[in-house]
């Protein structure tokens, strides 16, 4: 008789209906990144679906068959599902979006999935009454994703010299290259694009830790929205339309 493959940690990214009665769900694992299969007859099995086929989910699941889109078979739960409220619930909503849109099938993850777990985690925690709570968690995830993929260049060096960058310093975002130095006159605002070296640096640190004062979640978001622009396109992301939807921004 032959072995079934180990049971994988997954997490359900996406799921849209298959035939009559079954799925085909994008999952999230360490040892597969994305990876799509099919849940045979999960449209019959309400409870099942209610239960375990939920995004958010952490799961153990068995995946069966050679081909690339796998069969999904046992399926158990590998912990409490994670709650999210109000607005958290489209930034863990978004996070599956971008893994869909940018994460090649079959190739492993292990520190994206770890991220991903803390992201879930940070987001069970808030409240999702505003804006403000997502923005900390959400970069971090950004920013991790963007360097699994290859598109984050180093934060803390200057792309001509391979030096550290000067606390001081003004650079700017070149795709090819990474951070180069600008000139900038005393007390001019940064160009779309560029950024002080302190911000930069500060965004290393708080990458690290976790720990993002206000005053970095703005080029934060500057820095990761220049970045997602050039791997996503211009095919806009539907969490965050539907977010703003929902919440107006």
């Amino acid at each position: 008789m032959k072995t079934p493959p180990p049971a994988q940690p997954a997490y359900i990214l996406h799921s849209r209906p298959y035939r009559d009665s079954s799925l085909i769900l994008e999952l999230f694992t360490p040892d597969f990144g994305r990876i799509g299969c099919v849940a045979r007859g999960a449209r019959r099995d309400k409870q099942r679906r209610q239960q375990a086929l939920q995004p958010f989910s952490p799961l153990l699941v068995s995946l069966l068959g050679s081909g690339s889109l796998k069969t999904l078979g046992p399926v158990e739960n590998a912990g409490a599902p994670l709650w999210l409220k109000g607005r958290a619930v489209y930034g863990g909503l978004y996070a599956n979006e971008l893994m869909v849109r940018l994460l090649p099938e079959g190739e492993a993850h292990y520190a994206l999935f770890a991220a991903y777990q803390r992201l879930l985690k940070a987001l069970a925690e808030l409240r999702g009454a505003k804006n403000d709570e997502l923005e900390g968690p959400l970069r971090s995830f950004e920013l991790q994703l963007l360097t699994e993929l290859g598109s984050c260049p180093p934060l803390d060096q200057c792309a001509y010299s391979q030096a550290a960058l000067c606390v001081d310093g003004s650079y700017r975002l070149e795709r090819e290259r990474g951070f180069v130095p600008v000139h900038r006159h005393h007390g001019a605002a940064a160009r779309n694009g560029e950024f002080l070296g302190a911000d930069l640096l500060g965004i290393v640190q708080a990458q690290e830790s976790g720990i993002w004062s206000d005053e970095l979640l703005i080029p934060a978001k500057r820095l990761t929205r220049l970045l997602l622009r050039t791997v996503l396109g211009d095919k806009p992301l539907q969490s965050r339309e539907l977010f703003k939807q929902v919440y107006g921004k």
